[in-house]
């Protein structure tokens, strides 16, 4: 592709072509084997060149064009992040039909809604689990939620195909497996690709809903290409990097990610697949694969750095030669940051500490992130500072940026020769306009952003204004550098009953700084005072109290009584209308699969405060 970039070309799979034309004996992607009878043996990495890749995706077009697909039609498909879903996706695009992204963790009215709303034909499906959700919206009739531009209805889903990726399709007319796909298919003709418009619809991404029914984002082939260019401009994915892939890719910030892998010469790691028939996430297995895979370059959401952050803190807790290494090691370390931070003297002792630890911070780091790595860029929610300070003291550096489905998706970032912890950094590259508002509101517009929400002509006026720009409904605030600052969303500011505005997650992020608090949740609207709910960290608690037993966290005292201190200790840090006079402890995480939380790790604050209506009105009564 010489000097030239994806944004050279008229659209995304012509795009994709140049490229593999021009690289085809490199490896797109690898993806860790495993062996479902030997879960825990060596794990072989396989992959792919662009030149096998080229074909897969031609023969996946040619068969969705027999089944009639063609320009404007959508196609869903409804996975985990894996290379099947991109190439899926590619060959969706070389028709010039639209992608329609759907997170495998929906319960199938939540499916129904986004394949009925997006008017969808063809699904691609994981598995049997999904398969199974699809065949309960096309037998059973499904509630369709209301909206600012459509009444409250009830739907039944049709289907011309559903493509399997894993599983067995026969005795089904209406499921192909993806394997028969690409025995039988002939490849399509590309020269077909070159009529796609640049202006074209490439993707529906539905956001995730923290409030009321998901919106599709209407996402264009230019939006995509613009948003790959801007990223390569910014200097962050340079010189060709291995990418981490793990993140879902129904998401745009993974999907950005995955075009970086398809439409550059960088390579792409996929996590392996540790179960052929469930879509069930397994925390376990990508932590070790992210380790082994040695990736350059690891996109990952605030709570998997939290995760990480409790997990070496545990170890610190523990007694013996490891758990007091571990703990000279955090001590040393953030000793060093906060003298380099403040621009102070450190003490004999912390800089002795630091020198002989150096060797324990490089093998924490090889333990995460494996051993070819540069860092991690964060990105789905504001990323706590105490948790950027924390790897940062460690000598792991996080890249903290910002973007929303709505601007296609990556804004702003910050540069590993230029990173302010707690700022998402400056724009990408230049023909990305942003502007804040009187009352503080984050407002953006440029070739990435999106024009609106498809068939919803109400709510795309309450978010764009006439002249283009994208109100984003987060509040920050830019320094003198250019560096963007998110300070609040505003939506969910909580106004107290005396007038006091709070951001909540600011508070949530100072009651995190305990190792016992897991997950936090601040309430407070028109009310005299804050609550909180809390999840906890069950190992941390347990090293707190010195108990290796199970331990009740509603009945135990002792349980209430060391929270309650971290909670004094917290509020010390906190303005007095900010602090937390009561609490209730929750015996269960906030979970994608409780319904509690959305795809991307966000807390929903309405199901919660729905759903513990009862305890919360209790710490007011």
């Amino acid at each position: 592709m010489g000097t030239s970039t994806p944004d050279d070309y008229r659209n995304i799979a012509q795009a994709f072509y140049a490229n593999a034309r021009a690289h085809r004996d490199r490896q797109v992607y690898s993806q860790a084997q495993i062996d479902p009878n030997n879960y825990d043996g060596t794990r072989e990495w396989t992959g792919r060149t662009f030149s096998q890749v080229e074909d897969r995706v031609r023969r996946i077009a040619g068969y969705l064009f027999s089944l009639g697909i063609g320009a404007g039609d959508k196609v869903a498909i409804v996975s985990n992040s894996r290379p099947e879903w991109m190439e899926a996706d590619l060959g969706i695009l070389t028709l010039g039909a639209v992608s329609v992204s759907v997170y495998p963790s929906l319960t199938s009215p939540e499916i129904g809604y986004i394949l009925f709303d997006s008017n969808t034909q063809v699904v691609f499906a994981e598995n049997i689990e999904q398969l199974e959700k699809l065949k309960r919206i096309m037998s059973h009739d499904f509630d369709v939620p209301g909206s600012e531009d459509r009444a409250p209805a009830k739907a039944r889903l049709q289907l011309k195909k559903i493509i399997l990726f894993d599983g067995d399709a026969s005795g089904s007319g209406e499921t192909v497996d993806l394997e028969t796909v690409l025995q039988s298919s002939k490849p399509f003709d590309l020269a077909l690709v070159s009529g796609i418009e640049k202006e074209s619809l490439a993707s529906l991404v539905y956001t995730s809903g923290t409030t009321g029914p998901p919106k599709g984002v209407h996402q264009t082939h230019a939006n995509h290409l613009a948003n790959v260019r801007q990223a390569m401009q910014c200097g962050v994915f340079h010189s060709n990097p291995s990418l981490m892939l793990f993140l879902p890719l129904a998401h745009s910030f993974a999907k950005l990610i995955g075009y970086l892998g398809f439409l550059t010469p960088a390579e792409l790691k996929f996590c392996g697949i540790t179960s052929r028939s469930s879509s069930k996430p397994d925390p376990a297995s990508w932590t070790r694969d992210i380790r082994e895979a040695d990736a350059n370059i690891v996109p990952v959401v605030p709570r998997i750095l939290e995760k990480m952050q409790s997990g070496i803190e545990e170890k610190a807790l523990k007694g013996g030669l490891g758990g007091m290494l571990v703990r000279a090691t955090l001590r040393g370390a953030r000793a060093h940051f906060i003298a380099r931070r403040d621009g102070t003297a450190l003490s004999f002792a912390d800089a002795l500490r630091y020198r002989l630890t150096g060797g324990l911070r490089k093998k924490i780091q090889r333990a995460l992130f494996g051993s070819d790595f540069w860092y991690a860029v964060s990105g789905g929610a504001k990323l706590p500072v105490p948790v950027g300070e924390f790897f940062e003291s460690l000598g792991v550096i996080i890249l903290e940026g910002y973007g929303l489905t709505e601007t296609v998706v990556a804004t702003n970032v910050n540069r590993a020769e230029s990173r302010r912890i707690g700022s998402v950094g400056p724009v990408l590259a230049p023909d990305i306009e942003l502007r804040i508002a009187e009352d503080g509101e984050i407002l953006f517009r440029g070739p990435n952003v999106s024009k609106g929400y498809y068939n919803r002509p109400t709510a795309t006026r309450q978010s764009w204004d006439d002249q283009g720009w994208f109100h984003t409904g987060d509040i920050g605030k830019v320094d003198q550098d250019g560096f963007l600052y998110i300070t609040g969303r505003k939506k969910e500011i909580i106004v107290t009953a005396g007038g006091k505005k709070i951001p909540p997650e600011s508070v949530e992020t100072v009651l995190k700084q305990s190792p016992i608090i897991s997950q936090a949740v601040l309430l407070g609207e028109g009310k005299p005072y804050c609550v909180a709910l809390f999840t906890l960290n069950m190992e941390a608690l347990k090293q707190a109290l010195k108990d290796t037993g199970q331990i009740d966290v509603h009945t135990d005292q002792r349980v209430h009584k060391v929270v309650d201190s971290a909670v004094q200790k917290a509020n010390e840090q906190l303005a007095s209308y900010e602090q937390v006079k009561r609490f209730a402890i929750l015996a269960d995480e906030f979970t994608v699969d409780n319904g509690t939380l959305t795809p991307t790790f966000k807390v929903k604050r309405n199901v919660v405060a729905i759903r513990y209506k009862e305890l919360i009105e209790g710490l007011y009564s």
